[in-house]
């Protein structure tokens, strides 16, 4: 893209921390938002392409669980809703949200 994008943080249950841009992340919160305010769960799955030694990890996302958005930028980036919607489908399928993190 030659955007500069800054890197934030996914942190789920205290114990479980996800690198990506903050843009990625702004989007993984409306999902999440969106899911957990009906209080539904889904699996979460992502990978870092061309890095060695890891492929995909998947993990159950559920309300009750604590989940933290930390964002490298003050400003909040704007939202794709094309975007949301499509993670909102994938999220709602039996795999769940799966996301190609960098290349």
């Amino acid at each position: 893209m030659g955007k500069d994008l800054s890197v934030g943080r996914f942190i789920y249950d205290s114990t479980l921390t996800v690198i990506l841009d903050d843009l990625l992340l702004s989007h993984l919160q409306a999902v999440v938002g969106a899911k957990f305010r009906l209080q539904q769960s889904f699996y979460f799955s992502w990978g870092y392409p061309g890095k060695t030694g890891e492929s995909r990890t998947t993990i159950w996302l559920t309300p009750g669980i604590s989940v933290q958005f930390h964002y490298r930028t003050a400003r909040a980036p704007a939202l794709d809703r094309d975007r949301i919607s499509t993670f909102l489908a994938q999220a709602n399928s039996p795999s769940g949200l799966v996301l190609v993190i960098g290349d």
